[in-house]
């Protein structure tokens, strides 16, 4: 593990990652896709001895949880806790190394959201608008975001409120195609007006466009999409009708107007007491509060947010508007005598990560998430092969097949196997001490193309191409396992201190290169070398003329085996099966009927989940107990990706209770709760609408 990084007087860097929505254990696309560039570059700057903090969060103000939490009849502050944790947990078991993992709902964020709008406003960058907006008129109220689906307008894909899922682009609710609600699942919506708040992205555009074109902070592929998407820019809405999110500071806003003589209307109460801030605004505000949430609103939190720091985005491509064009404009706006706001030196922008020529879906299981990846294997395994995918310039595929022969070819063979053979040979000639040599010029050649590879991976990190850097590392791998067998020390005993030496000497540079990528190995690496594991943030492990640093003499640490070769054929057909039924399920309504009389032999009653196990031979199911009045049955649920068994156990839900019995994965099955799902993977289980009787009917 890392120590706390020093606070540096300068040179501070500050890195996010997009915030992760909470509704669900993330993926290995979403690993790739935004936290891994974020982790790798953390990491780096800690080799190297360069103080920085690594920030994110939850994104827990977004319509999903307020939709599930009026799903299941609770307060959104009462979910939010226990699913940020469980997205927290997922991240650490890939050992992410965040500073401080947040949540937008802080008191920490809730004062910098303020603090923000209140300069926005009060400098005439927001204005009120009166806006046509979709309202549900069997719920009676209004429908923000995500609260309506329907068709793009632009490629027919699932436009979700503001922004299309499949092309990426920003539409008005009024554009969508056959709106749905989200509450109730009905049509019957209607456009009405209602007043909110609008923040002018055109104030800074000359700013923003001289940025990118001469700071070049975006990847090259992204820069003409986001040119593009300046122009286009005018005003974004950032208020909402509901009742989760952060409260509009009309008070204190109007305060300052009357006090300070702002050429502003001030905010009429009537209006924005019952709306909230709309989650785009709160959330990438979240990097900030977060910092302040780490130093405790000290000082100290602006020396990582204002001009002279180094700030670093990771982010996936469908957030390149909300990072490159509104999220600046709000710095920009809301710079004051306080603090004048620094712009991004670079934003990693990733494409998609994608499972096996097709996108990962949490409705059909299709593809790993975390929690079931780390049972499978490794954590390095995972961040190792993730990290050379790198989706940078364009989507890549997971492929299980790839998989193992990367980690049997490249990490096994080529790292473990030179790691392996070099201090086996010190243990059986040397008494497992570093030997003394008497270096020739052949040596020398070797240790200075060595330090040539731990330069080329600096400059490849500061050119902010980690996967290239990863590939820098991994030649000094071969770069040593070529230099034993050139030199076959087993076969030239007069050669074995000098080859040896060397050879340690590059595990050591090999060990501090990889230590971003595979922090687990690189730190079992240093420990059988007989160095402390700890890097400390003051020390550059890879400065200039480093490379000898491993001193003769040095008793070497007890070896160990780093990896092993996998066979991965068993996830693999299980993948296949899923996907070959994942076929059958498509079908057309009213096609393939059932009769009145066979609906009727279905005995569907209330039941009361007692309790909930892990399957022991199944990642993705439960084992659930259910009461259904007479009896106690018991069910095998695929709900692990979906619910925490705390929030499973009392709830009462709809079961079949004559299913015939089956038997899955050698355990017993014998109802079934019934549950809905949508496309967008988001499942609920279904229940009465009013407190029902254990063992009532459902007719």
């Amino acid at each position: 593990m890392l120590g706390e990084p020093a606070i540096a007087d300068e040179d501070r860097v500050t890195i996010t990652s997009a915030l992760p929505y909470i509704h669900g254990v993330p993926h290995l696309g979403n690993m790739a896709g935004s936290v891994l560039p974020a982790e790798l570059m953390h990491r780096y700057y800690d080799v190297i001895g360069k103080e920085n903090i690594f920030i994110c969060g939850g994104d827990v103000h977004g319509t999903p949880l307020e939709l599930e939490a009026l799903e299941r009849g609770e307060d959104p502050r009462d979910i939010k806790d226990k699913q940020n944790r469980k997205v927290k947990e997922a991240y650490d078991s890939l050992n992410v190394d965040f500073t401080i993992f947040s949540d937008t709902h802080s008191e920490y964020n809730r004062k910098q959201t303020h603090d923000m709008f209140e300069e926005l406003y009060c400098s005439g960058l927001i204005n009120e608008k009166t806006q046509n907006m979709a309202y549900c008129q069997d719920d009676e109220r209004f429908l923000p975001d995500r609260y309506i689906e329907g068709e793009c307008p632009h490629c027919g894909g699932l436009a979700r409120g503001d922004q299309c899922d499949d092309c990426g682009k920003l539409v008005e609710p009024t554009e969508i195609e056959n709106p749905e609600c989200q509450i109730c699942g009905g049509h019957n919506i209607e456009f009405r007006d209602t007043d909110h708040l609008f923040l002018d992205l055109t104030e800074y555009k000359d700013r923003i466009r001289e940025w990118i074109k001469e700071e070049n902070p975006v990847p090259e592929n992204m820069e003409k999409q986001i040119l593009h998407d300046l122009e286009e820019a005018e005003d974004r809405s950032i208020t909402r009708d509901q009742d989760w999110g952060f409260e509009i500071p009309v008070e204190r806003v109007n305060e300052r107007i009357e006090d300070q003589g702002f050429d502003v209307e001030k905010l009429d109460p009537e209006v924005y007491d019952d709306k909230v801030l709309y989650v785009w605004f709160d959330a990438p505000i979240g990097y900030i509060g977060f910092t302040r949430e780490l130093f405790n609103d000290s000082e100290e939190w602006k020396k990582h947010w204002n001009q002279d720091a180094d700030i670093y985005y990771s982010i996936g491509k469908d957030n390149a508007i909300f990072h490159t064009v509104i999220w600046p404009t709000m710095l920009l706006g809301a710079s004051s005598e306080d603090i004048e706001y620094g712009l991004p030196k670079y934003e990693f922008i990733q494409q998609y990560l994608m499972w096996e020529d097709g996108a990962f879906s949490k409705s059909r299981d299709r593809g790993i998430f975390i929690d079931e990846a780390v049972e499978y294997y490794p954590a390095d395994y995972w961040r190792f092969y993730l990290a050379k995918m790198l989706p940078t310039d364009h989507d890549t595929n997971f492929s299980w097949d790839d998989f193992e022969a990367e980690i049997n070819n490249v990490l096994n063979d080529t790292v473990g196997n030179f790691v392996n053979r070099t201090l086996s040979l010190a243990e059986q000639w040397f008494d497992n001490e570093v030997p003394e040599a008497d270096l020739t010029a052949k040596d020398e050649e070797i240790l200075e193309e060595a330090e040539e590879l731990v330069e080329e991976y600096r400059n490849e990190f500061e050119s902010h191409e980690p996967k290239e850097a990863l590939d820098s590392s991994l030649d000094l791998a071969r770069l040593g396992d070529r230099y034993l067998s050139e030199e076959e020390p087993w076969n030239n005993e007069g050669r074995r201190e000098e080859t040896i030496y060397v050879a340690i000497q590059i595990i050591h540079k090999l060990a501090s290169t990889l230590y971003p990528f595979i922090p687990e190995s690189s730190e079992k690496m240093m420990e059988m070398l007989g160095e402390d594991t700890e890097i400390d943030s003051e020390e550059d492990l890879l400065s200039e003329g480093s490379i000898e640093t491993v001193g003769s003499g040095r008793e070497l640490g007890d070896r160990e085996i780093l990896f092993e070769k996998i066979d991965v054929s068993e996830y693999k057909e299980e993948d296949t099966m899923d996907e070959e039924s994942e076929g059958t399920e498509d079908h057309v309504l009213n096609v393939e009927t059932v009769s009145f009389d066979e609906f009727r032999e279905m005995d569907l009653r209330i039941g009361r989940i007692e309790t909930v196990e892990e399957h022991q031979n199944a990642d993705k199911l439960y084992k659930v107990k259910v009461n259904v009045g007479d009896t106690a049955l018991q069910t095998c649920a695929g709900l692990r990706n979906h619910y925490a068994k705390e929030e499973l156990e009392g709830r009462k839900v709809v079961v079949l209770a004559n299913l015939e019995p089956a038997e899955l994965r050698g355990e017993k099955s014998e109802c079934m709760m019934l549950a809905a799902e949508d496309d967008s993977g988001n499942v609920s289980l279904l229940t009465a609408d009013q407190e029902m009787k254990v063992g009532s009917e459902v007719k």
